[in-house]
């Protein structure tokens, strides 16, 4: 049965690709720097937090420069973001297509986590670029473990995926699940240490939640990967393998057993 999943996704991987080409023209139609803003956008949000949070609030990221420390979160949670919020409304503003022609339903689930993947790499140079310049001031180092930093991101889109499908699903039958993500996405990323480390929280004894959410794992792998040169433990990697099977399961279920009636409700 597997094997007949695999074939049928391969014979739609044109279809795929066709969609993720669309998003990637639709986003910077009409734009005079285009694709540029994938990279520039994470730099200008970058300088500003840094100056609020570091400058500002002095907020300590002792481990590396408060800069690397937030782009390299932000890398991760905005993708997570991105690709969790295009995914809820991906079988609405596909219900011509789904009513047209028969196309299995999570192809436009997989295909806004792919693109949104896709803008990740593209703003993964302005990362780089933060990193060049931070080694050059000698305040951070190259590392081997560099090459590892698709683990995190496999990680991230295997466990978006799996909330995608949920969110799917739950939106087709309760469009108010547009506005009620928008407020739990926002309290996610405050339970997810991107602007603040995680010591911070050790003094008040709430750090044991913040070690439940999967993100935090995924964000602190590629921090270990990309800058501090170290490889997290393996009780990560269980936890984020675990996080992401169940995840994925629930999202694979849920959506096979209601996308029979979507179509009587887009």
């Amino acid at each position: 049965m597997i094997s007949r999943y695999i074939q049928n996704f391969i014979k739609y991987i044109p279809l795929l690709c066709c969609l993720t080409s669309r998003d990637f023209k639709l986003k910077y139609r009409r734009s005079i720097l285009g694709v540029v803003w994938s990279m520039l956008n994470p730099l200008l949000i970058m300088v500003v937090v840094t100056s609020v949070f570091s400058v500002i609030l002095k907020v300590d990221s002792s481990d590396m420069p408060f800069a690397v420390f937030y782009i390299t979160g932000s890398l991760i949670f905005n993708f997570f973001a991105e690709a969790t919020t295009s995914s809820m409304t991906a079988v609405i503003s596909n219900s011509s297509l789904i009513q047209k022609v028969y196309v299995p339903k999570y192809i436009f689930i997989f295909e806004k986590c792919a693109f949104s993947l896709l803008n990740m790499v593209l703003s993964s140079i302005a990362v780089i670029c933060v990193m060049i310049f931070y080694i050059f001031t000698g305040e951070v180092k190259i590392h081997p473990t560099i090459f590892l930093i698709f683990i995190p991101m496999i990680f991230t889109f295997l466990f978006s995926v799996g909330i995608g499908l949920m969110l799917s699903t739950l939106t087709v039958f309760f469009r108010d699940m547009v506005h009620i993500w928008g407020v739990i996405i926002t309290i996610w990323l405050y339970l997810t240490p991107v602007i603040y480390p995680i010591k911070m929280l050790h003094a008040s004894n709430i750090d044991w939640i913040v070690r439940l959410n999967p993100v935090y794992y995924f964000v602190d792998d590629l921090r270990q990967f990309m800058v501090l040169g170290s490889f997290p433990g393996v009780d990560h990697f269980v936890f984020e393998g675990f996080s992401c099977g169940v995840v994925l399961l629930f999202g694979v279920v849920i959506f096979k057993k209601a996308q029979d009636r979507f179509i009587l409700h887009i």
